[in-house]
């Protein structure tokens, strides 16, 4: 897997990219897994190259789960990027939404190569940034729109994030990550079937009406 397909090392410079890579390792990303949780008592960054991550804020078992995803992480970035400026998990999870594979690195690893490279830090703390201002329009959406507007927002921002590999969701991972019953869910995505916006099957799903669906998404109250 090619190291440049993920977006921010390949904003790196090249002695920076040589520094982290050597010290990273490719990891398999499957749906579900939970990569920190707040009681970890280590850390490591993944930076995609395909597949999703969420950025989860709840309890997530087998069992109920209760919460939401906040963010969503895919090749053009990183999770648990916090890691490399000395700061913990906090009360985020990382759970992978898409499959797919990462380079993992050690979170104290990447605080020595940060503390060494100015660069770095700031390459880093630009994303940082980026990502926090994207999470914090997502916290508002539960309070300020309906499960039509927020499914059409997740579906856009989730095709975007998993690109240029195809969208594959079921109703019940929607769920989990908008913090909504399932049952909601699917009758949102069907109304959204009946209108050609999106089609359906096994998990696999086509956005149909793209325009329409980025109408529907910014929608206000």
């Amino acid at each position: 897997m090619y190291a440049l397909s993920n977006g921010l090392i390949a904003q790196l410079a090249p002695a920076d990219q040589a520094l982290l890579l050597r010290r990273a390792t490719m990891v398999v990303l499957n749906v579900g897994d939970v990569l920190s949780s707040s009681n970890a008592t280590s850390s490591r960054i993944y930076f995609p190259v395909c597949g999703v991550i969420a950025l989860f804020v709840g309890h997530q078992g087998k069992g109920a789960s209760v919460g939401m995803a906040v963010g969503l992480v895919g090749a053009e970035g990183a999770a648990g990027l916090q890691a490399a400026l000395g700061f913990g998990a906090g009360n985020v999870k990382m759970v992978v939404q898409s499959a797919g594979q990462a380079y993992a690195v050690d979170g104290v690893m990447a605080q020595r190569l940060v503390n060494r490279r100015r660069t770095l830090l700031m390459q880093f703390s630009r994303y940082l940034w980026t990502l926090f201002d994207s999470m914090a329009v997502l916290a508002t959406r539960p309070h300020t729109q309906d499960i039509k507007v927020r499914l059409a927002h997740w579906l856009l921002f989730s095709a975007e994030r998993c690109a240029p590999d195809p969208l594959v969701l079921t109703h019940a991972q929607i769920a989990m990550m908008l913090g909504v019953r399932r049952a909601s869910i699917s009758i949102a995505a069907h109304e959204m079937k009946l209108k050609r916006y999106i089609s359906y099957s096994r998990g696999r799903i086509a956005l149909l009406n793209v325009p329409a669906l980025e109408a529907l998404a910014h929608t206000t109250a």
